[in-house]
């Protein structure tokens, strides 16, 4: 099954600017900036996810997984 991360971004542009991406596969992967950067790349990658069957990996400052939300998860769109 297909994942999706949302993680802290390791590029020095970004990090100074608090930068989060959502990587999907390698040459898509946009980054979000500024104090709700987090939670924009999160809703971004719900709303990916809305397109097929995948997981999305939430990681930590050092990529650890720190949370893991699959389709079951999410509440249908009305």
């Amino acid at each position: 099954m297909p994942v999706i991360q949302v993680r802290p971004s390791r590029n020095p542009r970004w990090q100074q600017k608090g930068g989060w991406e959502v990587f999907e596969a390698e040459g898509v992967c946009p980054v979000w900036c500024g104090e709700n950067a987090r939670q924009n790349a999160l809703d971004y990658a719900q709303q990916r996810m809305g397109y097929g069957r995948c997981d999305i990996q939430v990681l930590d400052e050092s990529w650890n997984v720190v949370e893991m939300i699959t389709n079951e998860d999410l509440k249908p769109v009305v």
